[in-house]
């Protein structure tokens, strides 16, 4: 058994690359050199790669990777980094690697003259390891899911739940079929690809002030160039004017055997009756598209709930489908170097669930 002095905790360096993949087979499987050009390499908040690596005796042991955001807090930008891809060899594991990294990691951006925070959604194994780190909880991001095939969740649950699932999954498309009429004064067109402009435009039409990810052209370039996802985006537009009036990119990905569409962003952020309208003709259009998939979802903090119940969504906090499906739950913690952080920043409480405004875009997973 080696001994915790036979470790190196340090700053990734260029030749890392093939050792990370490697290990990253080992623990998870999957991954590719495309991706890990996406995700650390090109990303456009950062001009190194932000992770803390373990080595031993030359090799790459573990690995604790962040995902770069720029992030916006009323007027404040602050860098935000999302945990992700954290991984130690499976002949290295219960020797304090994940721990060191992570303290070697805050140490590193408590460091930076700029503010520095993470927002993460760690699982349930590795939370517990972030709170003893001074991480809070902030509470649970809801998704909203159209289960238009219930094996679609057999992945997770018993085959029995997944049958049982099957009248309460009816019934909850049934209702699509009493929504109110898609609004007359709005249009909808398909894009194969992701206009950012036009997007970070209508990012801009509400801007709320409680945190999220910053949406600018350069945002949208390389977000959604993802090579592991298929992207697409749907616009509502004002029949009179032809203005765009709300959007939604639309992400594709095979898992396994099931075809998961995910509504992967949606913009604007907040608005009122206008943005209510482009939602619902939105909705109206991507279920009627997508009614072969086996699984839609979405992020149910910037969806009105009634749309979502109207169009046949349920949410995952709640029954049935809050007995089968796992919370998501999100924490936060700043790097300002100091051993008990600040949870303010710019007047908002980051360890509050309503000082933050998701949808999957700020999410590793999509």
């Amino acid at each position: 058994m080696s001994s915790d002095e036979s470790y190196a905790i340090r700053l990734y360096e260029p030749g890392d690359r093939a050792a990370f993949l490697e290990l990253f087979e080992e623990v998870f499987g999957g991954g590719s050199d495309a991706w890990f050009r996406w995700k650390y390499l090109e990303n456009p908040y950062v001009s190194h790669v932000p992770m803390f690596v373990a080595e031993h005796d030359g090799d790459l042991v573990g690995a604790r990777p962040y995902m770069a955001f720029r992030l916006r807090v009323g007027d404040e930008t602050p860098l935000g980094l999302q945990t992700g891809d954290t991984m130690v060899h499976p002949d290295h594991q219960r020797r304090g690697l994940f721990t060191r990294m992570t303290e070697r990691s805050f140490e590193y951006y408590g460091g930076l003259a700029e503010d520095v925070l993470t927002f993460s959604v760690p699982n349930a194994l590795s939370r517990p390891g972030y709170l003893k780190l001074g991480c809070r909880e902030v509470g649970q991001l809801t998704a909203a899911y159209r289960v238009q095939n219930p094996a679609a969740l057999a992945d997770g649950i018993a085959s029995g739940a997944a049958a049982a699932l099957s009248p309460l999954v009816a019934a909850g498309l049934g209702v699509q079929r009493l929504r109110r009429s898609v609004p007359g004064d709005v249009r909808v067109t398909r894009h194969d690809d992701v206009p950012s402009a036009t997007l970070a435009s209508l990012y801009e039409q509400a801007v709320p002030d409680v945190a999220h990810a910053r949406r600018d052209e350069r945002f949208y370039d390389w977000r959604f160039d993802r090579p592991d996802w298929a992207y697409e985006t749907y616009l509502a537009r004002d029949r009179g004017s032809d203005e765009p009036v709300a959007g939604v990119v639309l992400g594709r990905q095979r898992q396994g055997g099931t075809d998961v569409v995910a509504l992967a962003d949606v913009v604007p952020l907040v608005g009122g009756d206008r943005r209510q309208r482009g939602l619902s003709a939105l909705l109206d259009r991507i279920v009627d598209d997508e009614r072969d998939a086996d699984l839609l979802v979405a992020p149910a903090s910037v969806i009105p709930k009634s749309l979502l119940y109207a169009y046949g969504f349920l949410l995952d906090d709640r029954l049935p489908l809050s007995k089968v499906t796992t919370p998501t739950i999100l924490i936060s913690r700043r790097f300002d170097g100091r051993e008990e952080p600040s949870w303010r920043l710019n007047g908002v409480r980051i360890d509050d669930p309503e000082s933050w405004r998701l949808t999957f875009a700020e999410h590793n997973g999509f």
